[in-house]
Order: structure tokens, then C-alpha cells, then sequence
């Protein structure tokens, strides 16, 4: 099983709508891909069910809140297997053997993370405590429950905060949605270094507090930058977004090829929840075609072995009039 967090530090950059598409996409392809949305403001929970369906269902027993609350001790310990939903309206959709499902957001998940952090601080052990909650969503995705899956998705919320962390120790790989603007290219530059040192710090301690003489020694990979809401001239980005794209690669962090061009409907805050674009049978935009891309390289920098290095200055964009 991957486990993949997608994360950047700015908002707005198309992270939920890149999470439900690879995930849709990913499941129509016959693989088990469980979501997660760990972001307080639950937009990727939202993409797939109404507000007042999450209230009535959701809300109170099936969110991440809920195992969150379990680790502080405040509530009975709950298996993360045990608040897997199953969305209706997309899983009709597939037409194979994948499957796609979900482990809700709360609303007041930012108030768990301002608790673990105040657990972290006022701790006599504060370096072992830290540790500890550093990993504890890495320990609760071991729930056999979770084995069927070939896919964990993380949908990260735009900060670096305790949950973020947890995510980042958790999972294999990182994938990076962004714009081709300035705070976009300033952001992947701190991510990479601030992931980096989080991940040596955390080994460090491993050796330190792990219970067991054989730590798990973390190592997550950038899968690589994937680039949103480019404005095309000609089929090519426009000469502002490509001078950002080129810094980026600069960087030496790898970048997907194929970049995903903008798209009021689909980055909208109100668009039709339930069914992620790459699953409406109807669309026959463009960018449907580039999402599907995406996907392939996606799991191309997955497999074991497979070079992952900058791509080159040109990008692929799909063919046809912008939408």
C-alpha cells in the first residue's frame, strides 16, 4: 500500500481537486484508494458530500476528528478503519473492481491540532511526546482493515502544523500541486527544506524513544510538483507561468509533464459534489484528458526504480480549445 500526502504550504493551488480526480481516476483503473482529508476547512469531505449530509451522518462519529480525539485521550480510541465511508454517487461510476472511499474531515480539526501541540509543550518528555505524535498516524494506517487498499491519499491542509507532520512521517511519497506564481515557487523551496529536516529529526528520535530495537526509519519522496490553473497561448504556457515552471525545476525537484491548464468550472468552490470530473461521462473538456495524464505519470514516479528527475522545459497539455 502508498501512501502519498498531497501538501503545499499556499492555498488555492488546486490540492483537494487534484487529490479527488487522481483518486477517481486511480479507482477507475481497478485500484482500492482510501482518502483522507485532513484539512480543517474539509473541501475534499465536501467534494463528495453535502453539508447537511455530513452533518446528519458524518459529523459526530466518521471523521478523522473523532481518531484524533482518541490519541489525546479525550475520547475512546477508535481504529481509522472504523470511519471509512464509501460515497455513493462516485462509486456508482466505476465500472470495474476499484473502489474509492473516504475518511472524513471536521470542521474543528484545527482545534486538534491546537491540542496535541499544547500536549506537545506542556509534556515533561516534550522531545518523546513529540515523537510520539509525530507518528501516530503512520502506527494507525497499519489497521488491518486499511490492508485491501493499494492507495492512501492525504489531502494535507496549507500549513506545516502537528497533523501536517503526521501526514508527511506517514506517507512514501509527497505530491505537489501548485501555481506558476511567485508564493507557489517560494513555498516548494521551504517545503522541501522543512520536510527534509523534519524527516532527519524524526529518524534521530526513532533511535531515541522507538519501543522496538528495529525503528522504522521514514524516507518520503517528492513523486514530483504538479502544476495548476496555467493560462495557454498556443497550446504553451504563458511566458509568466513558464519563467516560474523553469525555477521550480531549477530547484531540482522533479515536475510532472503534463501540467493542468485553468478551469473556472472545475476549480470552483461550487461545483457539482459527488462525482470528480474525471468520472462525469459527459465532460469532454480538455482537461479531463490532462488529468487522466497526470495520473499515469503519477504512478509512473511510483514504481520502484523509476527516474525521477526535473522534466524538461516543455510541457503536454491536451489537445483542443481551453475550457
Amino acid at each position: 500500500m502508498y501512501v502519498v500526502s498531497v501538501i503545499n504550504y499556499k492555498g488555492g493551488v488546486g490540492k483537494t481537486t487534484m487529490t479527488a480526480n487522481l483518486g477517481a481516476e486511480l479507482a477507475s483503473r481497478g485500484m482500492k484508494v482510501l482518502l483522507i482529508d485532513l484539512d480543517p476547512q474539509a473541501s475534499l469531505t465536501f467534494s463528495f458530500y453535502e453539508p447537511d449530509d455530513w452533518r446528519e451522518r458524518l459529523r459526530d462519529e466518521r471523521t478523522v476528528k473523532r481518531w484524533y480525539d482518541g490519541q489525546r485521550g479525550d475520547n475512546p480510541a477508535v481504529t481509522l478503519g472504523e470511519l471509512v465511508v464509501s460515497p455513493g454517487p462516485a462509486n456508482a461510476q466505476l465500472k470495474g473492481a476499484g473502489r474509492l472511499d473516504l475518511i472524513a474531515s471536521h470542521l474543528q480539526l484545527v482545534d486538534i491540532d491546537l491540542a496535541l501541540a499544547r500536549g506537545v509543550a506542556d509534556g515533561d518528555e516534550y522531545d518523546a511526546e513529540l515523537f510520539r505524535v509525530r507518528g501516530s498516524l503512520d502506527q494507525g494506517l497499519h489497521d488491518p482493515a486499511l490492508d485491501p487498499y493499494d492507495l492512501v491519499l492525504i489531502d494535507c491542509p496549507p500549513n506545516f502544523n502537528v497533523v501536517t507532520q503526521s501526514a508527511i512521517i506517514a506517507s512514501d511519497h509527497l505530491l505537489i500541486p501548485a501555481k506558476a506564481d511567485y508564493l507557489s515557487t517560494l513555498g516548494i523551496d521551504y517545503l522541501h527544506g522543512n520536510v527534509r529536516e523534519l524527516v532527519d529529526r524524526y529518524n534521530a528520535d526513532s533511535r531515541r524513544f522507538a519501543k522496538i530495537r528495529r525503528h522504522h526509519k521514514v524516507a518520503p519522496d517528492i513523486a514530483g510538483v504538479v502544476f495548476t490553473m496555467i493560462h495557454l497561448k498556443s497550446q504553451q504556457p504563458i511566458a509568466a507561468h513558464q519563467g516560474y515552471m523553469d525555477q521550480v525545476r531549477a530547484l531540482g525537484v522533479p515536475v510532472f509533464p503534463t501540467a493542468l491548464r485553468e478551469n473556472v468550472t472545475l476549480f470552483a468552490t461550487n461545483t457539482p459534489r459527488g462525482v470528480p470530473v474525471v468520472l462525469r461521462d459527459r465532460t469532454t473538456s480538455p482537461i479531463r484528458e490532462e488529468l487522466r495524464q497526470i495520473t499515469t505519470e503519477f504512478m509512473d514516479s511510483l514504481q520502484p526504480g523509476s527516474a525521477k528527475k526535473p522534466s524538461s522545459p516543455a510541457v503536454t497539455v491536451a489537445a483542443g480549445a481551453d475550457a
